[in-house]
């Protein structure tokens, strides 16, 4: 029960109650249980009143002045300040069980350190509190002012914030595990180094927020603004972040590993020094992000959306990039030995110095590509073209994969059908420039059939097929009519009339062995061919009867094509000759030649 020679002081005003605190400080006032209202004090300020250590449980102190007072010590148990005016009010080390604030105004209070768990907020301001290390678990804080309040190192865990403000609030440290944060305005808000464990952050607009070293470990951030956020040095392994916007957000050194991208806006973000360990770049946009220094050993990149993005001097040694949109990509001496760049589109890159040794190419996409030079060698040490750059295009003619098509032919394919198909080509190039048709190879044994390629896909059609079928027709038809063109047909194919299949001819130049779908094994020197093969030197060995593909800068003839089918007959070591760079010799079988 209340003193009642207690109450009679405080009956007198402010000034005798603060005179007698001042005068009688051992004195422990007690004014529990008493409706303070009802004593004819509800007009009464109380404002800077001394309350320190005061005895309030079960006190009824609702409708009161009591702005900047010092309830420092003081026993709120159970005490009801519905309606209240406690702006500025000292609430330091307060005993809170079951104390209500019911629409009350604590803006600017000061809460620090306290025991909030059985507090009842509802409608309360608490606009510019100071609530730090706090313990708020449990509370229920939903639609509560908090903007621009101080809820550094504070316990919120299991707290209910939706659609509190908190809006400019520090919570620098603060416990926010497992919480749901649906609906709360967060902005321009301090979340640096606090722990988001597990809450639900969905679709909260948190552009700009400070979540430097925050540790957001299961949180749901999908469908969450992150654009331009500070998340340096934060956590965010097994995070939702589908459908996440984060472009221009500096994640810096963040720990990412298994997190959900599915979606994801990554766009210009700083990733430098990501920790990417098991995540799918698949659905996500990393376009025109900087990827210097990133680690990109562990992450899924098929399908990835990397356009514009920096990967120069990056190790992606043995990685999928296939179905990847490289479009205008920095690949800059970037290690891609053995990669998978199948259907990838490189069109507008940048590839010079970039190591392909082994990588897989087939349909990639090379359009208006630049380089100077590539690196086809194991130790990516021997650029190609070996002295000098590629010209202007000539990468692109080099590698590209053309739409083709395919013509097949009755058994017995001669060198009169070789002479037949490319006297077609140079005809229908001649009417039909737009095609740049080209006799890609011509399979004599089994069922013959010749695979010429185009510019465009949708020139392969089965009007072109009819034409160039009726055209070797007639080409042939003439031919045999007589024996002369039949040798001409040999002179044409193999590059003069003194060139037969018992000869060899001297040509030095740097080619390009491959295997099946477009696999690169390294460059070679050719140093002689004659009809039926090659003579090469090359620092690796193949293995003898293995199938490979021969890539020349030109073609060995007029009519054949860049890239030329081939068998290894044999394979010799030459380190007992002095050689070292070029150190194993291979005799090649050239396939699908007309003989």
């Amino acid at each position: 029960m209340a003193n009642k020679a207690h109450l009679k002081i405080l009956k007198q005003g402010v000034a005798a109650w603060n005179r007698w605190r001042r005068d009688k400080p051992n004195i422990i006032p007690d004014l529990s249980n008493e409706n303070i209202f009802k004593l004819g004090l509800g007009t009464t300020n109380f404002s800077r009143t001394d309350f320190t250590r005061v005895n309030f449980r079960r006190t009824y102190l609702h409708v009161f002045d009591l702005s900047s007072a010092d309830f420092t010590h003081a026993d709120l148990s159970e005490a009801n300040l519905t309606s209240s005016d406690l702006r500025d009010a000292d609430l330091k080390e307060v005993l809170f069980e079951g104390t209500v604030f019911r629409l009350s105004d604590l803006r600017g209070a000061d809460l620090r350190g306290t025991d909030l768990r059985q507090v009842k907020f509802q409608d309360a301001n608490l606009s510019g509190a100071n609530l730090s290390q706090a313990d708020l678990s449990g509370v229920d804080l939903r639609e509560i002012d908090l903007s621009g309040a101080n809820l550094s190192q504070a316990n919120l865990s299991g707290a209910g914030l939706t659609g509190a403000n908190l809006t400019q609030a520090n919570l620098h440290g603060a416990n926010l595990s497992g919480i749901d944060l649906q609906g709360a305005n967060l902005r321009a808000a301090n979340l640096s180094s606090a722990y988001i464990g597990g809450a639900n952050l969905s679709g909260l607009d948190l552009n700009g927020v400070n979540l430097r070293g925050a540790d957001l470990t299961d949180a749901n951030l999908s469908e969450t603004n992150l654009s331009s956020a500070n998340l340096r040095e934060a956590t965010i392994t097994g995070a939702d972040l589908s459908g996440a916007d984060l472009k221009r957000a500096n994640l810096s050194s963040v720990d990412i590993s298994g997190a959900c991208l599915g979606g994801a806006d990554f766009s210009e973000a700083n990733l430098n020094g990501v920790i990417f360990n098991g995540v799918d770049f698949s659905e996500a946009n990393f376009s025109r992000v900087d990827f210097s220094g990133v680690d990109l050993s562990k992450t899924i990149l098929r399908n990835a959306h990397l356009e514009g993005a920096n990967l120069s001097e990056v190790d992606l040694f043995g990685k999928n990039l296939s179905d990847a949109n490289l479009r205008e990509a920095d690949l800059r001496k970037a290690n891609l030995r053995e990669a998978n760049l199948n259907r990838a589109d490189l069109s507008g890159s940048d590839f010079t110095g970039a190591q392909i040794y082994r990588a897989s190419r087939y349909e990639w996409r090379i359009d208006g590509i630049r380089c100077d030079y590539i690196f086809c060698d194991r130790a990516g040490e021997i650029p190609f073209p070996k002295d000098r750059n590629f010209r202007a295009g000539e990468f692109e003619r080099l590698f590209r994969q053309l739409p083709t098509l395919e013509l097949l032919f009755e058994p017995g394919a001669t060198s009169l059908d070789a002479f037949a198909l490319d006297q077609v080509v140079q005809t229908l190039n001649a009417e039909r420039p737009e095609l740049e048709l080209k006799l890609e190879s011509l399979h004599a044994s089994g069922q013959p059939q010749a695979v010429f390629s185009v510019l465009r896909k949708e020139y392969c059609d089965e009007q072109l097929r009819e034409v160039i079928q009726a055209g070797y027709q007639a080409q042939l038809a003439a031919l045999r009519q007589s024996t002369a063109p039949a040798r001409d047909a040999r002179s044409a194919l193999y590059g003069g009339p003194e060139l037969r299949k018992s000869r060899r001819y001297e040509r030095l130049e740097t080619v390009l062995i491959e295997k099946s779908e477009s696999e690169t094994l390294g460059p070679a020197q050719l140093n002689n061919f004659s009809a039926e093969g090659l003579m090469l030197r090359s620092g690796f060995a193949v293995t003898p009867g293995e199938g490979i593909k021969v890539r020349f800068e030109k073609p060995l003839v007029a009519s054949a094509p860049n890239v030329m089918d081939s068998k290894v007959v044999w394979c010799r070591d030459l380190a007992g000759h002095g050689e070292a760079v070029s150190r194993f010799g291979i005799g090649v079988s050239l396939l699908h030649w007309p003989k």
